[in-house]
């Protein structure tokens, strides 16, 4: 099996970089990498290449960079607010969505949701989900890492300028497939608890800009309407299957 993508500080042809101690383990304790392997190494920010490895032991893996290039962000972005659901369906939505390319996921409070943090635990609570979607980015080779923020309201969730807030919801209503069709913007995806939107936070959202869209006559768990509708979403702003524009350096 190929090497995973490992992300560094900077990135440029020529230079020697040093992964992080746990990536340097990782990449020699585990994976087994020596000394004249080739590793895909990225920043984070777009910038993608390939290192070979030139100091391989415990805790410690340095490269020479070879040639890089940088790939373009999105114009249409895909972002993904949801209330949490408990347990660790939490971290496997996210990794999930990090390695389908999402580029936000927003943690959000409704009526309904089932998790809270309160100010003292939302700050580690976060950390960690970073560095979940750090590694899934890192497995699939992603230039850029999904970004983690909240908790918000969902009134805060829906005011998500310049993307257009898609609100999914259980009763009938237009397909989401055919609502992104029509926006040529980017989208933010609110996904509810298990419970549901009530009736008046569906008002407020609406109210706020929001429009609402369906997944389908079945009632989906939180984490797979969320990866349901970013499929949806990356295939109709043309994200999946396409090659982003990428310049070298």
């Amino acid at each position: 099996m190929s090497a995973p993508q490992f992300f560094v500080g900077r990135l440029v042809p020529g230079e020697r970089v040093a992964l992080s101690p746990p990536d340097a383990r990782h990449a020699v304790g585990s994976l087994r990498l020596r000394v004249g392997d080739e590793v895909p190494l990225a920043d984070g920010g777009g910038t993608v290449g390939a290192g070979v490895l030139v100091r391989a032991e415990e805790g410690r893996a340095e490269l020479d960079v070879g040639a890089v290039r940088v790939v373009a962000r999105p114009a249409r972005t895909v972002s993904v607010a949801l209330a949490a659901p408990r347990g660790d369906r939490l971290g496997w939505v996210v990794q999930k969505l990090a390695e389908l390319g999402v580029d936000e996921v927003v943690l959000m409070h409704s009526e309904r949701s089932v998790r809270r943090w309160d100010a003292t635990r939302a700050p580690s609570a976060l950390e960690r989900l970073r560095a979940v979607a750090r590694e899934a980015a890192m497995q699939s080779r992603r230039p850029f890492i999904t970004e983690l923020s909240g908790p918000r309201t969902l009134d805060e969730a829906v005011d998500a300028e310049p993307a257009r807030a898609v609100v999914l919801w259980e009763r009938p209503g237009a397909a989401l497939g055919g609502v992104l069709e029509r926006d040529p913007r980017g989208v933010r995806l609110v996904v509810g608890p298990e419970g549901g939107f009530t009736e008046r936070e569906i008002r407020s959202a609406v109210a706020g800009g929001a429009v609402t869209a369906s997944l389908g006559p079945g009632v989906l768990r939180t984490e797979t309407a969320a990866l349901a509708a970013s499929v949806i979403a990356l295939e109709r702003v043309g994200r999946l299957g396409d090659v982003p524009e990428a310049r070298h350096l």
